[in-house]
């Protein structure tokens, strides 16, 4: 499928549908962002990451402010307007709040309908879409994009190599991916952050939740053209974290072909 054919699709309350049915993956995964609190209004949406006094989870957001102002700083190198995909989206916000600052063309591509709609309700650009839909189902063209983002939405991926061979076919010859807020870890941690993630789950009553929740290692990036331009473990990092509860949790990955 080519961008141009992506503006073919039939739409759906400004979202263009490539599935037609929604999956089990969007049921659960809603219901767990209700009981957090995190199906936000959309005054609330509108503002992030800059989260509301109100927001109970403020904490979080104030630390991937920090993430979203590297990302937008990063972007200013590419002086003509790039091609973007903005997998796993959302309620739209990351890449809402960065067509304020740049003429980009941005591809927006979730399987879960219902932030779809209202990314699509409160971000009206004409350089933004929204589409329901599974990237390997989509087939998406060869060297399509120049940029592709996964923020904070990697780990609802369960095989990242199968992911990012798909992801890295459709890079234009120069394009890059970035996974940004999104946790990796130790191979020896695994086990441990998977009973985590399970008793969370489970805590929540929504224990099947944990069948659409992975946990990747830095290890997995061995055999691709990494590179970490943000990395939580140095010291310095730490403590920032640790001491001012500043700074990203999460590395950011860049990766090339």
């Amino acid at each position: 499928m080519t961008l141009q054919e992506i503006s073919q699709l039939p739409a759906d309350d400004g979202v263009y549908i490539f599935e037609k049915e929604q999956t089990l993956f969007e049921e659960y995964y809603l219901k767990v962002r209700q009981k957090e609190k995190r199906l936000y209004s959309d005054d609330e949406v509108k503002l992030l990451p800059f989260a509301s006094s109100l927001n109970l989870h403020k904490s979080e957001w104030d630390r991937r402010v920090k993430s979203f102002l590297r990302f937008k700083d990063y972007l200013k190198k590419f002086k003509q307007s790039i091609d973007i995909l903005d997998l796993g989206c959302g309620n739209g916000w990351f890449t809402g709040e960065l067509s304020k600052f740049f003429d980009h063309r941005f591809y927006c591509i979730d399987l879960n309908l219902y932030e779809l709609k209202q990314a699509a309700r409160i971000f009206k650009n004409e350089n933004l879409k929204f589409i329901f839909g599974d990237i390997f189902k989509m087939k998406l063209a060869k060297s399509s994009f120049d940029l592709i983002a996964l923020n904070s939405s990697i780990q609802y991926f369960d095989d990242i190599n199968k992911l990012l061979k798909e992801l890295l076919f459709t890079l234009k010859l120069d394009g890059e991916i970035h996974i940004i807020d999104s946790p990796f870890y130790e191979s020896e941690q695994v086990d441990k952050a998977k009973k985590r993630s399970e008793t969370y789950f489970n805590s929540l009553g929504f224990p099947k939740m944990k069948e659409f929740y992975f946990h990747h290692t830095y290890e997995s990036l061995i055999d691709f053209n990494s590179q970490i331009l943000y990395d939580p473990r140095k010291f310095k990092n730490k403590l920032l974290s640790f001491t001012f509860k500043s700074g990203s949790l999460f590395p950011w990955v860049k990766i090339k072909r």
